[in-house]
């Protein structure tokens, strides 16, 4: 699901250097080898540097790529950090009081029947459905430094994961949307989740250990069963079983009706 991690990268110019240094010693051994039969002074003097230097360039390089493997997370985790997301913990909505309405001068009163007025729910802190938790297995827990970005949604991504031309609003025609965003400090194998909201109601999910390294660009992808309905959606996202982002879009106009398929 996520690519072009900063991790991956990391690991090919390690592995580049890993592999040119036996190279460059066997040429060296080499060059130094064949110096040894040349019968003139002068070219076997020039064979004889030759060969020192590829020596030591392939030093250089494993000293380099220990280097690289052993410092570059940490200097990748200083260079590129996401910006984490700012969006406020919900408010509790208070409860209105009822306020009676003033008695008439009583001659023999009439008890009213009480009606019972819905008090508003709270809005609290997001959660995982239940029905989703049961899939958890894992026991890594998520770092307390592990940050997302704002969620940006569009209809495309560009080749690292990028939103092109996010909005919070679109219009229908609509197959697939990204929740696409920016991650650092994660570690491999904790519990990742995404749930995509239309007004109460789950219309995509998934959940998995992750695997996309300690940064970089990632996305969540949504194309509903029974296309975009018109309204109000909601996308949220989970570190093991906590909350850590949501993002809010709207959908315009009808959704397209599905064509039925032939039957033989």
């Amino acid at each position: 699901m996520l690519l072009g991690t900063l991790d991956s990268a990391i690991a090919i110019v390690v592995a580049l250097f890993s592999l040119s240094m036996p190279l460059l010693l066997w040429l060296g051994w080499r060059t130094l080898r064949g110096a040894q039969a040349i019968p003139f002074f002068t070219l076997r003097s020039q064979r004889i540097r030759e060969g020192w230097r590829l020596i030591l360039l392939g030093f250089a390089l494993g000293f380099f790529g220990l280097v690289t493997r052993v410092f570059g997370p940490q200097a990748v985790a200083v260079i590129v950090t996401p910006t984490p997301s700012n969006t406020p913990n919900p408010t509790l909505t208070p409860t209105p009081t009822l306020t009676l309405p003033p008695s008439i001068t009583p001659t023999a009163s009439v008890t009213p029947t009480a009606s019972i007025t819905p008090t508003p729910s709270a809005t609290s802190t997001p959660e995982i459905p239940e029905g989703l938790t049961v899939l958890f297995r894992e026991t890594i827990t998520p770092r307390p430094e592990a940050v997302f970005s704002t969620i940006e949604i569009s209809r495309n991504l560009d080749t690292l994961n990028r939103a092109v031309a996010p909005a919070t609003g679109f219009e229908n025609p609509i197959d697939a949307l990204f929740g696409a965003f920016t991650y650092d400090f994660l570690e491999d194998g904790v519990r990742w989740t995404a749930i995509w909201y239309f007004e109460s109601s789950i219309v995509c999910s998934e959940t998995k250990p992750w695997d996309g390294g300690t940064g970089g660009y990632g996305y969540t992808e949504c194309e509903p069963l029974q296309g975009w309905q018109p309204g109000e959606y909601e996308v949220q996202m989970f570190l093991g079983k906590n909350w850590i982002v949501s993002s809010r879009f709207r959908i315009d106009g009808s959704a397209p009706t599905p064509t039925p398929s032939p039957t033989s």
